[in-house]
């Protein structure tokens, strides 16, 4: 055998198993609610925190499979709307489905918002309202809690709240919450 068969033979055997990891579903699933990027955010910052996620920004109840917990960005975009080929309708419908679905299959969510300010306005406050009134914790950037929203929902509601002050605290707020 020559040098190059071996070196892929090797390469093949030692890539097999990390294959076989792949293909299981991770504990957690990261989506959005209102399409903005900030979803794809949480999934990169928990991937470089070493935490293992699924992504799926337009994540249906099927998706919960397999799933601990269910992450979901809060925060609406228009571009993000057209880019998914949906509306805000068809978003809450998703998103309240989900909800629902995480909620009888004992799956964990964890409602993140990291928009800011900017993000906790017009079409953005009816995905925070929904999420915010089924979420079992809270990861949020103190920028979009100025009128202390997030604080008031979470005492209400009995379920932990996590203030972030920058943007990289969100994987380890998020960890914190996993446990």
């Amino acid at each position: 055998m020559n040098l190059f068969a071996r070196c892929a033979l090797g390469l093949a055997l030692t890539m097999a198993p990390l294959g076989a990891t792949a293909a299981m579903a991770a504990d957690v699933l990261v989506t959005s609610s209102g399409q903005a990027l900030d979803a794809f955010t949480v999934k990169t910052l928990l991937g470089r925190a070493g935490v293992e996620n699924d992504y799926d920004p337009v994540a249906t109840k099927d998706a919960l499979d397999g799933h601990k917990a269910v992450i979901i960005a809060v925060g609406a975009s228009v571009k993000g709307f057209g880019a998914a080929g949906i509306t805000a309708e068809t978003e809450l419908a998703r998103t309240k489905e989900l909800l629902e679905a995480a909620d009888a299959a004992d799956v964990k969510v964890i409602a993140v918002h990291i928009g800011g300010a900017e993000r906790r306005q017009g079409l953005s406050e009816q995905f925070i309202e929904l999420v915010s009134n089924e979420a079992d914790a809270f990861v949020v950037w103190d920028k979009g809690n100025a009128d202390g929203y997030f604080e008031t929902v979470s005492s209400e509601r009995g379920v932990p709240l996590t203030l972030i002050s920058k943007l990289p605290d969100v994987a380890p707020a998020i960890q914190e919450q996993l446990q």
